[in-house]
């Protein structure tokens, strides 16, 4: 086996990130399917080898890395992965002679799957036949999409936000899922994490740090900030957050947000990011979040300029104690057409008065300067003598 092997592994966990598109869509998923398929068999060639070879290669590293990685697929939105990465995580956490770290937490919370969902197939090969994993020998499960489908597996799974060491990981599948297109994905994974959040109090504060630690890795990777975007919205609806944590969380989700949407033409993600960013008034240190508000009622797009103002307006209506002048600011915000887009002086106009009202300073346009290059006259000359020149004359 030797060091080739473990370069082998190495590769393989790298194609756990391949996240390619085109027009057929996420294709790298089946780079990713492969990969997992391929690391499961692997890993349990090696424990069949005995201890010795399971400590030379499968270090705390990178059986970490290999749980992490099984776990964040098993989260995510596509069905035929989600029951990929599910029978490698079973088969990798139900070894014996591992010692993965909270193995018996992550036995516990992986349900196991009953007679009926599960069937044995004798087959030299492991592929994918009509969205099922057909296992390689007789001794190995084929989950099923009843087994692995969002409403049975999330449930359970969610569970695991308990444990610092595999939050990050979970969370980082776990918002794909929240912020998917498919009605029956997004109510799953959605009410599973509110219903965590809600029987378990004492995660709310670790789960909201995770969103940010995302926020801030994950800068600029529209793939999980728009998603993120939309667990944070979820959250900051449906669970109250403590209000000196809160007001620690609007700086630096406020900060990060700035980060993320600055320069970004992704009319997505600058939408996404409007109504958490709106909800983050309800704390009291909101100077800092009004500040952006502002910002972005002048921002160049019409859309973001509507869209900011009508989930401002909606926060200033459900939290009216949030500032003083809210009466004054609600008014200006409905007289306004913030998408108008010929007079931009006169929205500014508007929006300076807002902040008067709400105390925060106005913000400074600043001037873009463009370096202007000047060619010397004999550069000016070598152009016209080479275009005279291939002219033909």
């Amino acid at each position: 086996y030797g060091s080739s092997g473990i370069n082998a592994e190495y590769g393989l966990l790298k194609c756990l990130e391949d996240y390619t598109t085109d027009s057929r869509g996420d294709i790298g998923s089946f780079v990713r399917e492969a990969a997992m398929s391929a690391l499961k068999r692997i890993s349990k060639h090696i424990v069949e080898l005995g201890h010795p070879l399971i400590n030379l290669t499968l270090t705390s590293d990178m059986k970490l890395a290999l749980v992490r990685g099984f776990l964040q697929q098993s989260v995510e939105k596509i069905d035929r992965t989600r029951a990929v990465a599910v029978a490698a995580l079973y088969h990798f956490i139900m070894a014996d002679g591992l010692n993965l770290p909270e193995q018996d937490l992550l036995r516990m919370c992986l349900p196991t799957p009953n007679q009926t969902e599960y069937s044995t197939q004798i087959d030299a090969k492991c592929e994918i036949i009509d969205g099922a994993l057909v296992p390689q020998s007789e001794d190995e499960i084929m989950f099923d999409y009843q087994y692995c489908s969002p409403a049975a597996l999330f449930p359970s799974l969610i569970q695991l936000l308990a444990s610092p060491t595999y939050r990050h990981s979970l969370m980082r599948g776990l918002i794909v899922s929240v912020g998917g297109l498919t009605e029956s994905l997004v109510k799953a994974s959605s009410t599973a994490l509110i219903d965590y959040l809600t029987d378990h109090e004492e995660q709310v504060e670790p789960v909201c740090e995770c969103l940010l630690d995302i926020l801030e890795s994950d800068h600029k990777n529209d793939r999980v900030t728009v998603p993120l975007f939309n667990t944070m919205e979820l959250v900051l609806t449906n669970v109250i957050l403590d209000e000196k944590y809160g007001n620690k969380f609007a700086a630096r989700f406020t900060a990060l947000t700035k980060k993320e949407v600055m320069g970004s033409g992704n009319i997505k993600k600058l939408l996404a990011s409007l109504t958490p960013l709106s909800s983050c008034i309800q704390f009291e240190e909101n100077k800092c979040v009004l500040s952006q508000i502002m910002l972005m009622l002048c921002h160049r797009y019409p859309r973001v300029r509507k869209g900011i103002a009508d989930s401002f307006y909606t926060a200033l209506i459900t939290f009216d104690d949030a500032i003083d002048a809210c009466d004054e600011v609600v008014e200006v915000l409905e007289s306004t057409i913030w998408d108008d887009p010929q007079d931009i002086e006169a929205l500014r106009a508007k929006r300076n008065e807002i902040c008067n009202l709400v105390g925060v300073a106005i913000p400074k346009r600043t001037a873009i300067k463009k370096a202007v290059v000047q060619a010397t006259p004999s550069e000016q000359f070598d152009s016209y003598s080479d275009l005279v020149g291939r002219a033909g004359y």
